[in-house]
């Protein structure tokens, strides 16, 4: 048992984004800085496509940043794809890569906010439509001189109102 715990204490600590295992020295060895710059490259690249894929899932915020584009053809105008956009870009241009990952996140929030901004306004006309026939009712009713459903769809507009301020 002792002999486990001096072997465990003369193994160094392994680290595989600072460390490489030897082969032929069988040994630990660190990696050079070239090694390391490609590591954090790697990882940085790995980033950035992972937020790229999270936004692509709306290619909505895409297009708030780069419009469609048209190509003129001899039978005619076709819309370009916005994939077929993308697989032109260089990834391995990483700040190119970043500058473009960052405008759509900056398009994606423009946009979300945009639609927290409304979505009350939305909520509110959904709800009138639903008793857009009782109001139709309620005005049949007054030219016979009832209010009864006019009175139940003022009661339910003031609520709808309390529930969906503007």
């Amino acid at each position: 048992m002792g002999k486990v715990k001096e072997l465990e204490s003369e193994m160094p600590e392994f680290n595989h984004e600072t460390h490489k295992w030897d082969w032929k020295l069988k040994k630990l060895v660190e990696l050079t800085p070239e090694e390391l710059a490609e590591v954090a490259r790697r990882k940085r690249k790995a980033d950035l496509e992972e937020r790229f894929k999270l936004l692509m899932q709306n290619p909505q915020y895409y297009r708030k940043v780069y419009p469609f584009q048209v190509e003129d053809l001899p039978t005619g105008r076709r819309t370009i794809h916005h994939q077929e956009e993308i697989d032109q870009w260089d990834r391995d241009d990483l700040d190119d890569f970043e500058q473009k990952v960052l405008k759509i996140e900056a398009a994606k929030k423009e946009i979300d906010e945009e639609a927290e901004r409304v979505r009350p306004m939305l909520d509110r006309r959904n709800e009138y439509r639903k008793i857009d026939e009782l109001l139709l009712e309620a005005l049949a009713e007054k030219e016979e001189n009832k209010a009864g459903k006019m009175e139940e769809y003022l009661k339910l507009r003031a609520a709808i109102k309390e529930k969906f301020p503007k």
